[in-house]
């Protein structure tokens, strides 16, 4: 297979330099912060954020595309993530060059270099792997578009030709309204969010009407976990059921977010839906260790 390296461009700078900014943000609002929960909720974000760039860094940091076979070839991670692309299922492809205009899906990208998904203008829906827009190919294949930036334009494009893959017209128009719930994944997880929440808004009253809750409880906690504010049982179970109100509206809010993005791209959905299941997991933890610690 003929292989060709990624154009060189100031993809991995940029993600490098967002990451540390990053990492040195969150680690000083934990320190700053005096709040248990808020606390619990950035570290969090910290292990779950950082895995997420730690793997786009490594993709970028590893990519490399490849020709021969029968087949395009893109991989990265030392060949543990590869596509595989046959001859016969590309349609064709459109070269580019200037600023990428979409909107990203998942993943990292800015206006001359992006990896991870996107809707690009006039595209569509596209597996990104650019380093640079300096000189981009946009590959139509079956059923995803793919990006990419090879140093070898010239040399790549006069290979993809030699296999019949030619330069062609791209339109994209976006997918009509889709129905959410008859995809079981999404079902799944919305639902398992839902039963999470019902039971940290219905758990904490049905403790306090059958008198299981102590007479004082605490209200709040500094970052250590002591408390810093007591009140009654019955005060504690309306702040712990609004707290299971306040999820119920991120559970409503992350719906019509999957909804709108899902007419771009299904799978990117899930990932926003997962928002209010890892929020409301952490929440109704709390309230359970807050429960069986000064019962």
């Amino acid at each position: 297979m003929l292989k060709y390296s990624p154009r060189r461009g100031n993809g991995r700078l940029h993600l490098f330099l967002f990451i540390v900014a990053f990492n040195a943000a969150l680690i000083a609002l934990i320190y700053i912060v005096d709040s248990y929960t808020i606390s619990v909720l950035l570290k969090a974000s910290l292990a779950v954020l950082n895995l997420y760039q730690l793997y786009y860094l490594a993709t970028v940091i590893t990519l490399g595309y490849a020709l021969g076979d029968g087949k395009l070839e893109i991989s990265s991670l030392f060949g543990l993530k590869k596509v595989e692309l046959p001859f016969e299922q590309i349609r064709g492809y459109k070269r580019f060059s200037g600023s990428i205009r979409g909107v990203r899906l998942s993943g990292y990208g800015k206006s001359n270099a992006a990896i991870g998904r996107a809707v690009i203008e006039k595209i569509g829906t596209t597996y990104m792997y650019v380093t640079s827009s300096k000189d981009m190919l946009y590959i139509k294949a079956d059923d995803m578009n793919y990006g990419l930036s090879p140093e070898d334009a010239e040399g790549f494009v006069r290979e993809l030709n030699s296999h019949g893959v030619h330069e062609i017209a791209m339109d994209y128009r976006p997918s009509k309204s889709v129905s959410l719930f008859k995809d079981k994944v999404f079902t799944a997880i919305f639902a398992a969010a839902a039963v999470i929440i019902m039971a940290m808004t219905v758990n904490p009253i049905i403790l306090y009407l059958s008198d299981r809750l102590p007479a004082m409880m605490p209200l709040s906690f500094n970052a250590a976990y002591h408390p810093v504010q007591f009140g009654t049982g019955k005060q504690f179970a309306v702040s712990q059921m609004m707290c299971g109100f306040l999820n119920m509206a991120v559970l409503l809010c992350m719906y019509y977010a999957a909804y709108f993005i899902s007419r771009y791209d299904r799978k990117s959905a899930y990932k926003f839906i997962c928002v209010p299941l890892v929020v409301s997991a952490i929440f109704f933890a709390m309230q359970l260790q807050t429960f069986f610690s000064f019962r």
